[in-house]
């Protein structure tokens, strides 16, 4: 209910040509603390919440399947036109719609499928094996680069994994051959190694800002660190010797050149005049290091990891999602002159957590993977609702860049494909099994042979598990959930735990297949605030680990509601 004070403040604020709001106004507001109620928004606001609310996980990540199909231009052989390369989304299309399939069982239509092939088969038939654009289009620009190499391998070790396909391990092992090939010993690049660097020379059609000599001028991450994680995917996936032996030079050499003892990002990779970088990619040489790491059993890869998680990293990405595209040089600004961002970016974020949690068993990583996700990349994904009155409906479902640190949803097929790359993995760790049993390791709606995970979130969150199995359950509480407000009940029953670490250890003589395992606790409230580089300030209202309102707000398509009382002005 509304104390007087607080009805006076919001008619107050509506003006004396204001009506008084309506009670469905006053108790949605009474709901939903922080969120703005006058006539101008709160239209705006009721839909941004309830988004966000009924989002679920796999709806987020099927809904991006769906663009990623719709992306797809049939005009040219369903091949991913309009975006920055047909070479890079085309890979990542790959990866990500397999890995999708695999989550959730999403449908790739035939008549698509095939025509990727043929696009896949099409784009890496050069002397390289390289994914090229093919000189003599006259409707695309052949483009030297080599931030695709990642996405290449990717694409291949994928193809072998789940669709067992012979040419696509002959195709990705020529592939590494080829990067093999370009490698100098001190792991810069010599591009004249590739046979694309002679025919770009010669070409017509070409784009200057991507030639040979220009391609030197990144970081390295941003084309060889990046590969890491895709090496070690290849490896385990087709069990290629080539893939570990660049995976071990790559990794040797990152050690080094992307992380330090300090744990920060190091100076000459960060500062404003160090060569052009991007934070996917550092993100990304991180998660290589990881895996590399764990697949060798050495642990000083692993260490460096951590140290660079917990010191340097929070230098790249904000508590609330916000990450820069740029890192080095700056390219890229958005309308207020902040660096731009993108959802990607946070994802790739997300998905270095998730990989922490797993293989370091530092269970408040799981914390900051659903922090993400909530705060930045379910508001970041492009609705129905958001294209209801734009006639051009290829955003729905998508991410991109944001034209406003927390406003203008963008979308392409890069940025989606990745995030739906990231949100696959997450899905498919939701519940993991182990000797100790049968572990919940983060709260999203989930349903398997083993487990049925339902989430539930309003005055307080409940999340109920129905095992399917007879085994142990571990279900991880969150590290900011109020101790004293954690509940667990076992078919309405209080019951005795024991916590083993984050998780609350439920034996299974406790519980059996089909009895209903509820966590209920609280979801506190707290402000926070960040300052952009630029020097703007915004505040933030969290409920639990979700954004419930932002001030200021930027308009269209903004993430957040705005919220009504900011305790701090700029």
């Amino acid at each position: 209910m509304f104390t007087r004070r607080e009805m006076l403040k919001v008619t107050a604020r509506m003006g004396a040509v204001c009506t008084l709001p309506s009670l469905a106004h006053l108790a949605f507001a009474a709901e939903h603390p922080g969120v703005e109620v006058n006539d101008a928004s709160s239209r705006r606001n009721r839909t941004l919440v309830q988004k966000i609310a009924r989002m679920k996980l796999k709806d987020s990540m099927e809904l991006g399947g769906e663009h990623l199909l719709g992306w797809l231009n049939p005009e040219r052989d369903y091949l991913p036109t309009g975006s920055w390369a047909i070479t890079h989304d085309l890979a990542r299309w790959w990866d990500a719609m397999l890995r999708l399939e695999a989550a959730t069982g999403f449908v790739i239509p035939g008549h698509i499928e095939g025509a990727s092939l043929r696009n896949l088969h099409w784009l890496t038939d050069n002397p390289d094996g390289l994914l090229w654009v093919p000189p003599g289009l006259d409707w695309q620009k052949m483009k030297f680069e080599l931030h695709s190499l990642r996405e290449g391998i990717l694409t291949f070790a994928a193809l072998t994994h789940f669709r067992g396909s012979a040419w696509a391990r002959q195709a990705g092992h020529r592939y590494l051959e080829s990067i093999n090939r370009a490698l100098k010993p001190d792991c810069s690049w010599d591009v004249h190694a590739f046979e694309y660097a002679r025919q770009y020379a010669d070409g017509a059609n070409v784009e200057p800002a991507h030639s040979p000599e220009n391609e030197t001028r990144f970081q390295l991450t941003v084309s060889h660190g990046r590969c890491i994680e895709a090496l070690i995917w290849f490896y385990e996936w087709t069990g290629d010797p080539l893939a570990m032996e660049l995976a071990d030079r790559l990794a040797k050499f990152h050690l080094g050149y992307a992380t330090n003892a300090a744990g920060t990002v190091p100076e000459y990779l960060a500062a404003a005049d160090a060569p052009p970088g991007d934070r996917q990619s550092h993100l990304y040489t991180l998660c290589g290091l990881l895996l590399y790491g764990v697949e060798t059993h050495q642990s000083e890869y692993v260490d460096a990891v951590v140290r660079t998680y917990r010191i340097g990293v929070p230098d790249l990405v904000n508590e609330c999602g916000w990450v820069a595209h740029d890192l080095g040089l700056p390219r890229f600004h958005d309308q207020t002159g902040n660096p731009l961002a993108n959802t990607e970016s946070t994802g790739a974020a997300a998905r270095l957590a998730l990989w922490l949690a797993l293989h370091t068993g530092n269970a408040a990583c799981y914390d900051d993977v659903e922090r993400l996700v909530r705060a930045r990349l379910l508001p970041g994904q492009i609705t129905t609702e958001d294209m209801r009155n734009n006639p051009d409906k290829k955003g729905i479902g998508g991410w991109g860049g944001n034209d406003y640190p927390h406003a203008g949803r963008g979308y392409n097929p890069s940025g989606t494909a990745e995030i739906v790359h990231t949100m696959s993995a997450i899905y498919q760790n939701i519940a993991t099994r182990g000797e100790s049993g049968l572990f919940i390791n983060l709260h999203f709606d989930y349903d398997d042979d083993t487990v049925r995970v339902a989430v539930e979130r309003d005055s307080t969150a409940q999340v109920t598990i129905v095992p399917r199995i007879d085994d142990n359950v571990l279900l991880r509480v969150p590290g900011w959930a109020p101790a004293e407000t954690v509940r667990i009940t076992v078919d309405g029953e209080p019951v005795n735990v024991r916590m083993v670490g984050s998780y609350a250890y439920i034996t299974r003589e406790q519980i059996g297949a089909g009895s209903k395992i509820v966590l209920r606790h609280d979801l506190p409230t707290r402000r926070t605030w960040e300052t952009m580089p630029a020097g703007d300030t915004y505040e933030f209202a969290w409920k639990g680990d979700e954004i419930t309102g932002v001030y200021p707000n930027e308009h269209p398509l903004p993430f957040y509601p705005t919220l009504n009382d900011p305790q701090r002005t700029q």
